[in-house]
């Protein structure tokens, strides 16, 4: 088995890692122990070409006919995406969406935890959601954990600069953002943006694509 380097990979098939990963763990949690590309294309709804495509950038990891190890797979995916151990992570904003956050935590992928929020309000300061404590963000400094460099940012766009100034002013260097505005950042600094209204736009057009190409390709009756 020969793993490429992450620098060698395109950003799609990064991007597509974590959903291969979650997916073999769910399986290997099942006792399957080998999956076919076509059966692992309905789990994760990513085409049987794409997936060999992307499995081919590891090596030899599964064969014609067999399929692939589930326990390989895992153990491949899990050395890339770094996870020996639990990555505690700390959330700024817990409104409706920071909540909704802090509810689920991650509970699909037992590597990842928010551990603490942080927030201005002072409602919900002092208070804690799903079990998360809720601390006054102005306290960062004090209550961060020894080690921890990942946060989620759930604040609005006009928030956002001082908030990840004050995030790398404390260690952190690895932000998934929702206000999808960029902001200046140290280089070592890395960031992550979601859009959800152009993840939705972008939705909606190649599902709209779709429906003209199924429209054009039907018998006329």
């Amino acid at each position: 088995m020969v793993v490429v380097s992450k620098q060698a990979l395109s950003q799609a098939t990064i991007k597509r890692i974590p959903v291969y990963y979650r997916t073999v763990k769910d399986l290997q949690q099942a006792g399957v122990k080998r999956v076919r590309s076509d059966r692992l294309s309905k789990l994760v709804h990513i085409a049987p070409a794409t997936i060999r495509r992307d499995f081919s950038n590891f090596g030899d990891l599964g064969r014609s006919g067999y399929g692939y190890s589930v326990d390989l797979l895992a153990q491949v995916f899990g050395e890339l995406l770094e996870v020996h151990s639990e990555e505690q992570m700390l959330l700024v904003g817990c409104g409706n969406l920071g909540r909704a956050l802090l509810t689920n935590n991650f509970r699909r992928n037992p590597d990842l935890t928010i551990v603490m929020g942080f927030d201005t309000d002072p409602q919900l300061i002092g208070t804690t959601i799903a079990g998360v404590p809720i601390f006054d963000l102005t306290t960062l400094a004090q209550n961060i954990r020894p080690g921890m460099h990942t946060a989620i940012v759930c604040v609005p766009s006009s928030a956002q600069t001082s908030v990840i100034n004050q995030l790398e002013a404390n260690g952190i260097t690895a932000i998934l953002t929702f206000a999808p505005k960029p902001v200046p950042a140290k280089p070592t600094t890395t960031i992550r943006y979601i859009d959800l209204t152009s993840e939705l736009q972008a939705l909606l057009f190649v599902d709209h694509q779709k429906q003209v190409a199924r429209q054009v390709t039907e018998p006329l009756r």
